[in-house]
């Protein structure tokens, strides 16, 4: 199913769609598939920072296979814990503050989403969100427009999947990206090239599905889950 296009993660879509947990195991992906190559540089905010949900950690071997010979996934964060999103959030907020003079709070929210979900509809908490590059055989990332984590107002937009003011190669590998990830059912957060996801609430808006798979867990509970 096509996936539709410019949903914010602040849309009322997202925050009314129901969830019907499912109780689906946490995995390592430093352990999971040998081809999938972790970056640990973000290692130092959670112990869990590569952790996934059974079920994202299969599509992703799923789908390398469908990336050209000598391409690899370069997994660079999945779960991320609520109190870090909500961090992250409150930062974004300033950030758009300080940058947008006489504009009402559900514009500052809109903005600020465009880089971090609002922390109750965040797909990272629910283990079904994959950040993630892609890299050649001998390791090397791949032109992909922006910096991995860029934030979208500060680079034009060029953040965006779609984005047209980057180079054609950058674009192609884009395409290379989606293709991949698209053929096995994640679904990209259009303003950031890299956020793709599986299960949860913004997945089953964007997949017109009848309701998420995965609600927010506490570290603690991940670890019930492991």
């Amino acid at each position: 199913m096509k996936q539709l296009r410019n949903v914010l993660m602040s849309d009322p879509l997202v925050s009314e769609m129901n969830i019907q947990p499912f109780q689906e195991p946490f995995v390592d992906l430093v352990n999971f598939d040998p081809e999938l190559v972790v970056d640990h540089s973000l290692s130092n905010r959670t112990p869990y920072f590569s952790y996934v949900r059974l079920s994202v950690a299969n599509k992703l071997s799923d789908a390398k296979k469908f990336l050209p010979n000598g391409l690899r996934f370069l997994i660079k964060e999945g779960f991320r814990p609520v109190h870090l999103q909500q961090l992250a959030f409150e930062r974004s907020i300033q950030r758009v503050k300080e940058n947008s003079a006489n504009q009402d709070m559900n514009y500052i929210i809109s903005e600020a989403s465009k880089y971090v979900a609002p922390p109750h509809v965040a797909p990272h908490p629910t283990g079904g969100a994959i950040d993630l590059t892609l890299i050649d055989s001998d390791g090397i990332e791949l032109d992909l427009g922006t910096p991995f984590d860029a934030i979208p107002q500060d680079t034009d937009n060029a953040t965006f999947f779609a984005a047209t003011n980057i180079s054609e190669q950058a674009i192609q590998n884009r395409k290379l990206l989606a293709n991949a990830l698209q053929s096995v059912g994640f679904v990209n957060y259009f303003t950031e090239w890299w956020h793709w996801s599986y299960g949860d609430r913004y997945w089953a808006v964007m997949t017109n599905a009848e309701y998420a798979l995965y609600e927010s867990v506490t570290e603690e509970k991940l670890q019930t889950l492991l």
